[in-house]
């Protein structure tokens, strides 16, 4: 079936090359490597693993794999990068060492769903498409909510994608290296500590220019993050949207919704509650059957749109999960307010 797919959609696939920037990964990348170079991919494809000097475990493990497969390369970051983020220049190395035209991103902690991953993100490569923006999600180690989160989060990115990408939150992203060469990199945000598929797509996107994949196959396997990388993930995002073009516009749409949501509850219960109060019991049975009836198309809406990408997630889950996006939104941001703002940026003057 999946062959057939591949067929139909672009019967000539280019050969990519697959960059990742490796600091203290050697757990990830000993389990993750093996996987990602056995990919079924006819027309060819190498990877790239940048890392920063001195790693000794990960240097051993690199120097004993690509013995093992030709198609793997390493290359280094260098020590002296104060002024610029050190992922993104381990990104920047990564691309310009690329051979290939085109360049998949993406993260040690990530692993390909099957084989077919790269067949199915370089079919939708054609004229008029610079990038292609995948689906990754945590692995079952991660906590409903997280994998939640991520999946409703990437479920509004992708659809947006459809007409002007804004950003990505997973970690599979395919776009043209002359696009990211011509552009400069990551030019104008270099000096923001993460955030680079980020910038990435908000500064490359244009209306049209932009393909998405969500095949199951296609979905890239990411490690469960630790509760402080889960946070951080949230901080560091509280300070690249900051930065990003139709920030505000994007996050308007979402933002209303939920205040509505969150009022209606209140109004509901606070009826409910004033009703038995007042023993008025028609006017409470009303509140109860309303109440009752928002839970209930709350569940069956958020499992309809969660079903694609997280099918197992209970539907009355979901709503407690959905109320509680806004109130875990407003603890990071009291994080982020608390934090050193320096934590965030390579410029420490």
């Amino acid at each position: 079936m999946t062959e057939e797919i591949l067929e139909e959609k672009s019967p000539t696939l280019p050969a990519i090359s697959i960059v990742m920037a490796a600091h203290d990964h050697e757990r990830e990348l000993e389990q993750h490597l093996p996987i990602l170079m056995e990919q079924d991919y006819p027309a060819g494809f190498e990877v790239i693993v940048v890392v920063s000097k001195g790693e000794d475990a990960t240097d051993d493990l690199l120097e004993r794999w690509v013995r093992q497969y030709p198609n793997l390369y390493t290359t280094f970051v260098p020590d002296s990068s104060r002024y610029m983020s050190k992922k993104k220049l381990a990104v920047t190395l990564g691309v310009k060492a690329a051979n290939y035209d085109w360049v998949l991103l993406t993260e040690p902690e990530c692993v390909p769903a099957s084989k077919d991953w790269l067949s199915l993100m370089a079919s939708h490569i054609s004229e008029g498409i610079d990038m292609v923006i995948g689906y990754s999600n945590y692995n079952d180690e991660a906590s409903d909510y997280q994998r939640y989160e991520r999946a409703m989060m990437q479920r509004r990115l992708l659809k947006e994608a459809d007409k002007t990408a804004y950003r990505t939150e997973g970690h599979n992203l395919l776009f043209r290296k002359d696009m990211f060469m011509n552009g400069r990199g990551f030019d104008g945000n270099t000096q923001y500590v993460r955030g680079e598929f980020d910038f990435l797509v908000n500064k490359y996107a244009e209306r049209g220019n932009s393909a998405t994949e969500q095949s199951p196959e296609a979905w890239l396997i990411e490690d469960a993050p630790t509760e402080k990388k889960w946070v951080n993930r949230h901080l560091y995002y509280m300070c690249t949207r900051k930065h990003l073009k139709r920030s505000f516009l994007h996050r308007l749409p979402y933002n209303i919704i939920q205040t509505l949501k969150h009022v209606w509850y209140v109004v509901l219960i606070a009826a409910a509650i004033v009703s038995g109060i007042l023993q008025e019991w028609i006017y409470l049975g009303i509140a109860v059957a309303l109440l009752l009836l928002t839970l209930i198309v709350h569940a069956i809406i958020g499992k309809k749109q969660l079903k694609p990408y997280e099918p197992e997630i209970p539907a009355l889950k979901i709503v407690g999960m959905d109320l509680s996006r806004a109130w875990r939104a407003l603890y990071y941001k009291y994080k982020y307010f608390r934090a050193d703002k320096y934590d965030f940026t390579s410029h420490k003057l």
